[in-house]
């Protein structure tokens, strides 16, 4: 069985709205990085933007492993929901 390859997903993230951009690239790891760079360009001076190049086997994966960047304004991401979930009972 062979491991897929990476796909490559370019995240512009709104911090302010809480709004990601997703632009994947497949396995073309250059023109992600490519775009990565122009996107750091354009959005050099926007202290509200985040600009985050990803690599993972799917989109699934990926909303996943960074769910912050997913989780609709003023809901908690699940990481952070069982992370304070195990504190809790930790200190119990």
């Amino acid at each position: 069985m062979t491991e897929p390859e990476t796909q490559h997903f370019l995240i512009v993230y709104d911090v302010d709205r809480g709004l990601p951009t997703i632009e994947e690239y497949g396995t073309d790891y250059d023109a992600a990085t490519r775009a990565y760079e122009t996107r750091e360009r354009e959005h050099r001076f926007d202290a509200h933007i985040e600009i985050v190049l990803l690599g993972a086997d799917s989109l699934e994966t990926i909303k996943k492993t960074h769910s912050s960047y997913f989780t609709p304004p003023g809901e908690q991401p699940l990481a952070a929901l069982v992370e304070r979930a195990v504190a809790r009972r930790v200190a119990a």
